[in-house]
């Protein structure tokens, strides 16, 4: 089967989160044993992944195909809403997340929350689905060398609430 076209995401680099999402998907308590609890905590996850990438809890669901992709939802599933509200500790759990990974990566520095969002996870990529998985290409940017220096791995992600995997090419 031909690839069909492309898809595009304003939010490529939250795959190099991919090794944190389960975990924080659990302690958010929208699945447990590799599953969504319920079809609204599947919902929820997409944009508590969107909030990861961007800092926004509105978000027009245009912008979440990834994010879909992430949480094993078709992109033809249409959302009941374009937000959600999280709590103060919702809000510390993600704040965490990145304080971890930003620590875990000393080729960046003490770079902020902010930065880190900036630089890395609101990134332009272009989906493609074919019939065995999904294929993503993230643009590149001059200081993407950096990610020789990152302890992640993001070439291939498979949740195991996800029907494909999604094949990564990011280019540094």
């Amino acid at each position: 089967m031909a690839l069909q076209e492309q898809i595009l995401s304003k939010n490529a680099g939250l795959v190099i989160l991919n090794t944190y999402i389960p975990t924080l998907l659990e302690r958010l308590q929208l699945i447990t044993i590799d599953q969504f609890v319920t079809p609204t905590a599947q919902e929820k996850a997409v944009f508590c992944l969107q909030y990861l990438a961007t800092g926004l809890t509105d978000t027009e669901e245009i912008f979440l195909p990834l994010n879909k992709i992430l949480c094993g939802l078709p992109l033809t599933t249409p959302l009941h809403n374009t937000a959600i509200t999280l709590t103060d500790t919702e809000q510390q759990l993600i704040e965490s997340l990145f304080q971890a990974v930003i620590g875990h990566w000393p080729a960046i520095g003490s770079t902020s929350i902010e930065g880190f969002r900036g630089n890395w996870l609101v990134r332009d990529g272009k989906l493609q689905e074919n019939e065995e998985r999904w294929e993503m290409t993230v643009e590149k940017r001059a200081y993407d060398l950096l990610l020789n220096q990152s302890p992640f791995s993001f070439s291939i992600l498979k949740f195991p609430w996800m029907p494909k995997p999604l094949h990564v090419t990011w280019s540094y």
